[in-house]
Parts: structure tokens; C-alpha cells; sequence
């Protein structure tokens, strides 16, 4: 794959002359696949340039003309990106070029008004612009993206008194048959209920709850606002009934030093640094030499998915690596940074891909496992699960016992082996160790439907996905 460098801003004279001469040019990004760039040669002859991205994966380029401080009549930043547009605009480079989109996140709700009444859009249309407010940055960013792909496209423009249970039916299997979303890569091919395996399916009702959450919270608020009648119009949506698969993998200590001893260096840091703090990748690229060691004996780390930030106590040796990295930075310097001295941001993704495959570990564990084995290490060794989710930065222990509950078994044996009290002559027996071990290795089927299903959820799409897990038992 080719690697392309960005530069600083091609806009201000001070950074064009600090560029270092090379063959291959510097790129701004105008919008994703159209780009801006200055090319520097040893001769220290420089010329603008602009490049789109093909719509077959790889980029055409032009030269658009010197710079101003070659020759006087040669073009400044704005003169250049006026011609980079005109190149763009072209027909002959439209034809080839794939469509642009805008830097950064959408922060808007793809969602116009056309009907009189008040609809399915108006009331999310209300309810984004509450989460706004509200929201933290990244769960407003996450919510109004699956709202976007799945809620305005097939129910925007419907009246809410006609969100009936059949349209919430079809809603619901439209989404569980639905290719999971991948930023903006084109969306894979549907699959009906039928044919979906146990896992796909599991995944695919977790996000529909999520989205079931969604509708129901925004019709909700339109209801307690007075824009619609009654509460029955949100009160008959209803979630699945799901249950998460405990996590079955993790990194033994084993695995995670041959990992780290595949890692580039820069990267084996990254890694080093979450299995000492569980913490996410975003977390550990927003750490500042500051947040280490300030008020515990740990790190800080600043708020992400909610508002709160939280404090990670490190063990001793954590303790050391941190002090470590922080000892030649300013309070302001970023703990983690890559050789190139960016900043972590996406870029670890090919790299910890590539080190997985060299450590020769499972092919699709990724850099959140690292967060898993974390936990999952503190659970087995018989941390109570208050402190785990402390830890992680969760605010109560619901999740920590759903996805790390049942590492907690061996701490429970040997709880109550300690405290039993014999009521006969003890006599060690051989085939208590061949039960441990039977049961060690003994991977129970994890089914999507809770053991005892206390939900209220009826009706056609339920008794269809019912039927659908039987057949796969």
C-alpha cells in the first residue's frame, strides 16, 4: 500500500519553508479524495498540485503551476486552490474521480420536512438536537449516525400515529438483515433472517435494540412535549430479547508478550500501555504527560464516551512504564505519539493487524481485546467487580457481569472451598481434578435468547426469530 505523509497547513509561507525537499509531494486534504499539495524539490524549486481519487482505488494528479516564491507570477495558496477546483470540476476528471465528502464527522440530520403532520424525522429531528446539548461529543457522533443509516431512510417521512406493528416489524427486520456498517465503505450485501448464523444474528439484534432505543427515547420526548397524543405510539416498541455472549478470548501473559514483541516500537508502547490500564486506543492518544501521576498512583483519563473522566491506578510496574515515557515531556506533550511524531489517530489499525499475524495470534482480535484481557485479568484473579468497572470507567457493574461474570467461577470454588466447613474426614479424590479440567475445557453454546426471558416482547418478528435459533441449536 502506498503511504502518503500530510503535511502542515500548505496555506501558511512558514511551514511551506521548513518542508524538507523530496520526490514525492506534500498533501492537505481539501475534502476526502480531492487533495491540495506543494512538491519541493532539492533544487528547492516548489510547485502546487492537486490529485482526486480514483474511483477504481488510486489517485490522478496534476501539476497546477509554481509557487509564488519561485517566480513572480507564479501562484499563492488561495490562486492554487481556485485552479484545484476548476481541475476537480473538469468532466474529463469527474468521470474518473470518486465523490468527495466533507473532513470530520457529520453532525447533522440528514432529514427534510415535506409532510404537514408531525412525523417519524420531526421527532428525531427534536430528539438530536436535545442530544446535542446534551449528549457527550462521541455518543451524540455514534447515536446520530445510526440514526442517519437506519431510522431516517425507512421511517423519516412517516406519520408517527402510523408507526403501527407491522411497519415496526418490517423496520426491525429490514435492520437485522441490513450488512453492518463500515464507516463509508459501500455496504455489504443483505442477508435474510434465515440464513443469518448465530453470531451475525446476535450482533445484528444488538444494534437493532440499540436503534429500538433510539426511536422509542425520541417518540418518547415528542410525547412528553405534546407533539403526539399518546403514549402508546412509543410504549409499543419494543426491544428483543438479547443476550450478550460472554467474551471467550482474552490474551494470556504468554500472548501478550509475543505481541508486544512484534509491535513496532512506537506501537509496542501503545499496547504496553493499555494492557497496564485497560484503556481504550482513543483514551491512550489523548494522554497527556500531565494526567500521569498527578493525584493517584496512576493516570487520568480525560472524558470520551461520557462526561465523566476517571482515574486508573496503575500496579508498580505500570507505574514505572508511565513515569518512563513521561520523563523527558512538558505537562501539555502527548504521552503517546508515533515515530513520525504524529499523534495516534486511526493509524494503529494496519499496523496491530500485522503485528497479530506475526505473534500468531487469532486474526480477528484487535486492539480492543487488549481492554478485554485487562479486565478479564483482573476478574479471574478475584477483583470484585466494583473496582473492574471503576477501572474501565463504567458507571455500575451491569456490564462487567455480563461480559466477564463467568471468570469469576474460579474465585467462587475456591471462596467456597476455603470457608466450608467439612462435615466428614477429608480424602483427596482423583476425579475432582478430572472434573475441573473436563469442565475447564467444556465451551458451552451461547445463545442470543436469555435463559429465562422475562421480556414482554410478542409478536410475528420475535415468534420468527425464536424459530430461527431453534434451527440453530
Amino acid at each position: 500500500m502506498r503511504k502518503t505523509t500530510h503535511a502542515p497547513s500548505l496555506s501558511s509561507e512558514e511551514n511551506v519553508r521548513t518542508l524538507q525537499p523530496r520526490n514525492s509531494p506534500y498533501w492537505n486534504i481539501l475534502e476526502f479524495c480531492r487533495h491540495i499539495g506543494l512538491q519541493k524539490h532539492s533544487s528547492a524549486r516548489l510547485y502546487w498540485m492537486a490529485r482526486v481519487r480514483r474511483l477504481d482505488g488510486g489517485y490522478s494528479q496534476i501539476r497546477l503551476g509554481p509557487h509564488r516564491t519561485m517566480q513572480s507570477d507564479g501562484l499563492n495558496y488561495d490562486e492554487a486552490l481556485e485552479c484545484a477546483k476548476d481541475w476537480f470540476n473538469e468532466p474529463e476528471t469527474l468521470a474518473i474521480a470518486s465523490q468527495p465528502y466533507s473532513v470530520g464527522v457529520n453532525r447533522r440530520l440528514q432529514y427534510s420536512k415535506t409532510e404537514s403532520r408531525f412525523t417519524v424525522g420531526d421527532a428525531m429531528q427534536s430528539f438530536v438536537e436535545w442530544k446535542r446539548v446534551a449528549a457527550a461529543k462521541t455518543y451524540f457522533e455514534t447515536t446520530l449516525s445510526l440514526i442517519n443509516h437506519h431510522i431516517i431512510p425507512r421511517l423519516g417521512h412517516l406519520p408517527v400515529e402510523e408507526l403501527n406493528q407491522s411497519v415496526f416489524t418490517k423496520f426491525c427486520i429490514d435492520v437485522l438483515e441490513t450488512a453492518p456498517k463500515r464507516g463509508r465503505a459501500d455496504p455489504g450485501v443483505r442477508v435474510c433472517l434465515e440464513k443469518l448464523d448465530h453470531e451475525r444474528l446476535r450482533k445484528r439484534k444488538k444494534t437493532l435494540n440499540t436503534v429500538i432505543g433510539l426511536l422509542r427515547s425520541a417518540i418518547e420526548m415528542s410525547w412528553e412535549n405534546g407533539d403526539v397524543e399518546s403514549e402508546r405510539y412509543w410504549r409499543r416498541l419494543r426491544r428483543l430479547p438479547h443476550a450478550d455472549t460472554p467474551r471467550q478470548f482474552f490474551l494470556t501473559r504468554a500472548q501478550a508478550k509475543r505481541l508486544i514483541a512484534s509491535c513496532r516500537p512506537d506501537l509496542a508502547l501503545l499496547v504496553q500501555s493499555a494492557l497496564y490500564t485497560g484503556c481504550r486506543v482513543s483514551e491512550l492518544a489523548r494522554l497527556k504527560a500531565r494526567d500521569v501521576g498527578g493525584h493517584v498512583f496512576g493516570v487520568y483519563v480525560e472524558p470520551m464516551k461520557s462526561y465523566r473522566g476517571r482515574y486508573v491506578v496503575l500496579p508498580n510496574e505500570g507505574m514505572t512504564f508511565f513515569l518512563d515515557q513521561v520523563e523527558t515531556l512538558e505537562d501539555e506533550d502527548l504521552v503517546f505519539r508515533m515515530s513520525s511524531g504524529r499523534s495516534w489517530s486511526g493509524c494503529h489499525k494496519h499496523l496491530f493487524r500485522e503485528a497479530v499475524r506475526l505473534a500468531g495470534l487469532p486474526e480477528g482480535f484487535v486492539f480492543h481485546g487488549l481492554r478485554h484481557t485487562y479486565a478479564s485479568q483482573l476478574v479471574q484473579a478475584g477483583t470484585p467487580l466494583a473496582m473492574v468497572a471503576k477501572q474501565l470507567g463504567h458507571t455500575n457493574t451491569d456490564t462487567v457481569s455480563r461480559t466477564y461474570g463467568h471468570l469469576c467461577c474460579d474465585g467462587l470454588e475456591n471462596e467456597i472451598s476455603r470457608r466450608f466447613a467439612p462435615l466428614q474426614a477429608t480424602v483427596k479424590d482423583p476425579r475432582l481434578q478430572r472434573l475441573r479440567d473436563s469442565l475447564q475445557s467444556r465451551v458451552d453454546p451461547q445463545w442470543s435468547w436469555p435463559r429465562k426471558n422475562k421480556s414482554k416482547a410478542s409478536g410475528e418478528l420475535v415468534t420468527l426469530l425464536r424459530e430461527r435459533e431453534d434451527e440453530l441449536r
